[in-house]
């Protein structure tokens, strides 16, 4: 059986769906309908967050409000290709990241469970430059067990096949197009969420992507001539670690555990 580490429940109240968006004049307040349920807002723009008041336009955009509906959290596009680059892993203020539960219920009405984690994905140039577009991934990792040096650590890896497993397959697209995988091997924890963050921040890559519908669905590359790839040093297991996974022992209370 897999492993299945501790979770959390998404509590978000609020607003959230496709809508259209009209400034006033002087851009001092913004009506918000809601597409889906025909729902009408206005709100002071000078009330919604810092980031909201610095790239607020008319448009149609997924947007995410207050219960009140007296506030915009946030809005990005809802088709587009952007170029954009990891902002931050989603997570409570003040708190690492940790894996969702989302439960849901099949045509058969039997109740299954999976965890995922969300990246907020930033777009880094065009018209609609500071957006964040939320990216939806699968928390499909567990353990398993490489040689460093003579001694049994933990690694991480998928927990299903690429080949066979749809979710996994993006998951790991994510993961090269932000640079996660090119320090090494990752060390195991019961949360890799903050590992993961603290490589895609450092790696800061840029990549393209498509949002189809609200949802980013799509990371693609443009064509262009490789350069020569510098053969990377490995041990002797055919593992590659960064100077900061060989710092701590995994076994300790710490949200960065890394190899010796």
């Amino acid at each position: 059986m897999a492993y299945r580490p501790p979770a959390k429940v998404s509590e978000y109240i609020g607003e959230r769906g496709l809508a259209k968006v009209a400034l006033n004049g002087n851009k001092s307040k913004a009506k918000v309908v809601i597409v889906e349920t025909g729902k009408e807002f206005v709100v002071s723009v000078k009330d919604c967050s810092k980031e909201v008041q610095e790239y607020i336009k008319s448009g149609e955009f997924v947007v995410s409000m207050s219960n009140d509906g007296d506030k915009i959290y946030s809005m990005y596009p809802y088709n587009g290709m952007f170029e954009g680059k990891v902002a931050k892993f989603s997570s409570k203020k003040d708190q690492p990241p940790a894996p969702l539960t989302k439960i849901g219920q099949n045509q058969q009405g039997q109740t299954y469970s999976y965890l995922f984690f969300v990246v907020m994905i930033e777009i880094a140039s065009g018209e609609f430059k500071g957006m964040q577009v939320p990216l939806f991934l699968r928390y499909n990792f567990e353990a398993y067990d490489v040689e460093v040096r003579g001694e049994t650590k933990k690694a991480t890896r998928y927990n299903k096949t690429i080949e066979k497993s749809k979710h996994t397959a993006f998951l790991d697209e994510f993961m090269e197009v932000a640079g996660i995988w090119d320090a090494g091997a990752i060390p195991f924890s019961d949360n890799v969420l903050p590992k993961l963050e603290q490589r895609a921040l450092r790696a800061a890559k840029t990549f393209k992507f498509i949002v189809k519908k609200g949802f980013l669905d799509t990371f693609y590359q443009e064509t262009s001539i490789p350069e020569p790839v510098k053969e990377e040093t490995k041990d002797e297991f055919g593992a590659t670690f960064d100077a900061d996974d060989l710092t701590d022992d995994p076994t300790e209370d710490n949200t960065e555990d890394k190899f010796e």
